[in-house]
């Protein structure tokens, strides 16, 4: 069953920024000490400002809503699910390597875009996925995981073509490590 914590985004229901972050901060403690796995996904809604523009505010905040509780049906057990703001969302995997997480983004992404195929929008709405996953050893922080896979979705949305509808745990160009302060050799990748 997917978790939830107390500080929730009152469109969604989910968990908001800070509570995102504590939440975060607990579980890269948790597997640092464990010595397991610790994976973040960083979804974004593809078109979405297209869409809330034709449709209006309170037709956008509806399908939100609806996809929040969608992804909230498709999480696997003891993830936890954010609504950042806006069209963001974060899942915390606790347990999950970098393969694990690929896999369970690409599900996600997949059912997203089944389940809004028939939606009435100017441009399809789809998802892009950023994932990361923790680097062995203890040398990482939660931040670093979130910053990780945050740049990998938006240099999915930016770099790859069309510039929707993907997922990407790969390697990213040298400079956008600088950005982030990580060393690139430490973080596992495909």
């Amino acid at each position: 069953m997917p978790k939830l914590v107390a500080e929730k985004i009152e469109l969604s229901g989910l968990l908001d920024r800070a509570a995102l972050q504590s939440t975060l901060e607990r579980a890269a403690s948790k597997a640092i000490a464990d010595a397991q796995a610790l994976a973040v996904l960083t979804i974004d809604v593809d078109h979405f400002k297209d869409y809330q523009d034709a449709k209006g505010l309170p037709q956008a905040e509806a399908t939100l809503l609806n996809l929040a509780k969608f992804l909230q049906t498709q999480l696997p057990s003891g993830a936890t699910l954010a609504h950042l703001g806006a069209d963001a969302f974060v899942l915390v995997l606790p347990g999950r390597d970098i393969a694990a997480a690929l896999e369970c983004a690409e599900t996600l992404r997949l059912a997203v875009q089944a389940e809004l195929a028939g939606l009435d929008s100017p441009t399809p709405l789809t998802i892009s996925l950023g994932v990361a996953a923790s680097p062995a050893g203890n040398n990482w922080t939660a931040r670093g995981l979130l910053s990780l896979a945050d740049t990998r979705m938006t240099f999915a949305k930016k770099r790859l073509l069309p510039h929707h509808n993907h997922t990407w745990a790969g390697t990213l160009p040298s400079d956008w490590y600088a950005r982030m302060d990580i060393q690139p050799g430490a973080w596992p990748s495909l």
